[in-house]
């Protein structure tokens, strides 16, 4: 059932066959309410989907020696990213503890 508001999930992953296999999945990722792409095998996304719910639409888009991890994000956040994913960071992912 979907959610009012969006939650922010990070979805992490290892990929061992061609990129070029996993068009769906990276779709899926990008029907996020947002999303955040800026390190190789990792987004944040916004979704209107419980966390197990977003994970039923992933896991089939994967071959079972790849990876995946789906977890809540939340901040504070630090690293080495651009400028605008820290902007986009403060203003999509909720500050929790």
């Amino acid at each position: 059932m979907p959610m009012l508001l969006p939650y922010a999930y990070i979805v992490s992953y290892d990929l061992n066959q061609p990129l070029d296999k996993y068009g769906p999945f990276f779709e899926e990722l990008k029907r996020s309410h947002k999303w955040c792409h800026y390190l190789t095998t990792m987004w944040i996304v916004l979704r209107h989907d419980a966390l197990v719910e977003l994970a039923i639409k992933l896991k089939p888009l994967l071959f079972q020696t790849d990876r995946l991890l789906i977890m809540q994000a939340k901040g504070p956040a630090d690293g080495w990213l651009p400028p605008d994913a820290w902007k986009w960071i403060q203003e999509n992912v909720p500050k929790e503890w």
